[in-house]
């Protein structure tokens, strides 16, 4: 084990004093840094791929295995982007099936028996197990790097690919899947969403949670995805410390601003909890929110989950003809009651004998 850490400390040493793209006196240097981390066994590393398994719950793990080290940066992603999946035997989703809905994190963070799993159990229990698959995304090797960007190329360029690979594979007959993602975590939604458009005919729901937009890149790719599906997305997003990255409104997507119903500090984590409210009804235990109200409702129309075709096919029909490229809607609070208020003077008639 040691001989093998060994041998990986000085492969990333090699590309530092290499570099990636150039070579020295004829010699490749990501050729040689794969051919010494073969030779010491970590071969493994570099072909990680996708296993799906059976949660301990009602709901499937879809885990992307590979790291960002050693997927985007040796391997590279087009190499990377083409993952060998592995379902293992004691997952059986029922023939017909041919619905799904699938809940991933975001830079530095993880799904299994995390959110991403909690808000996949509320929906599980919320759906007839014979139409629909519910899981979650976990691609925490990939998420965990210093810089965000990097998160999102990984998201877009290998985790999005690899979700779409193992969707298609567990759910062949898709008619319709919700996508669910939080932060860099919506490039994996996102650009996993163009490769089932171009495979399948389903529906596809994305639903973005305080997307991250890294500097320069184009906030219009965002659920800009061509094809005859239909494609209807939703962003929702607080106005937060993490500023302009992750509050626009997207010219593709309805937008929703929720900012006004986070309670006292703004927060890049509220809309995931949030969301996981508008599902079960009440946040979760350990949330700072827990025990206040689940605030859905504008203009007479509940947001969240609420918008989803889990919901049922009457809220779906009237989702999918709601605007795109809006100003974004403004959830609130209701308004505060008057400490003293003149109504109480009013004359009350008597009541009849």
């Amino acid at each position: 084990m040691a001989k093998r850490a060994a041998i990986f400390c000085l492969a990333i040493l090699l590309l530092g004093i290499f570099g990636l793209k150039i070579t020295l006196a004829g010699i490749d240097a990501r050729k040689k840094v794969i051919e010494l981390l073969t030779s010491a066994g970590l071969g493994d590393k570099l072909n990680a791929g996708v296993r799906i398994s059976a949660h301990d719950s009602a709901v499937v793990c879809i885990a992307d295995e590979g790291s960002f080290f050693m997927q985007y940066i040796i391997a590279e992603p087009n190499v990377s982007a083409e993952p060998n999946v592995i379902i293992d035997p004691n997952v059986r989703i029922p023939f017909s099936c041919n619905k799904a809905v699938i809940v991933t994190h975001g830079w530095i963070d993880k799904a299994d028996s995390d959110w991403p799993t909690d808000i996949a159990e509320e929906i599980a229990a919320k759906v007839d197990a014979n139409e629909w698959v519910c899981a979650f995304f976990d691609w925490r090797g990939g998420a965990a790097v210093v810089n965000p960007v990097d998160a999102a190329k990984y998201a877009r360029d290998i985790a999005a690919p690899r979700l779409a690979a193992a969707l298609l594979r567990l759910v062949p007959k898709l008619e319709h899947v919700h996508l669910i993602g939080h932060s860099a975590g919506c490039w994996a939604i996102n650009s996993a969403a163009a490769i089932i458009a171009q495979q399948t005919d389903a529906q596809i729901h994305l639903t973005f949670l305080d997307a991250y937009v890294p500097p320069f890149w184009d906030q219009a790719e965002f659920a800009g995805i061509e094809g005859e599906n239909v494609i209807w997305a939703e962003h929702y997003y607080t106005k937060d410390i993490t500023l302009g990255s992750t509050q626009k409104d997207f010219s593709a997507a309805h937008n929703v601003d929720i900012t006004a119903i986070d309670p006292v500090i703004k927060e890049h984590k509220f809309p995931y909890r949030w969301y996981y409210a508008t599902v079960a009804g009440r946040f979760r235990d350990c949330d700072r929110e827990a025990g206040d109200e689940v605030l859905t409702a504008h203009s007479r129309l509940d947001y969240g989950f609420a918008r989803s075709r889990e919901a049922g096919r009457g809220n779906w029909e009237r989702t999918i003809a709601l605007e795109k490229g809006n100003k974004a809607v403004k959830l609130k609070r209701p308004g505060k009651k008057k400490f003293f208020d003149l109504k109480i003077f009013k004359h009350k008639p008597e009541a009849k004998k």
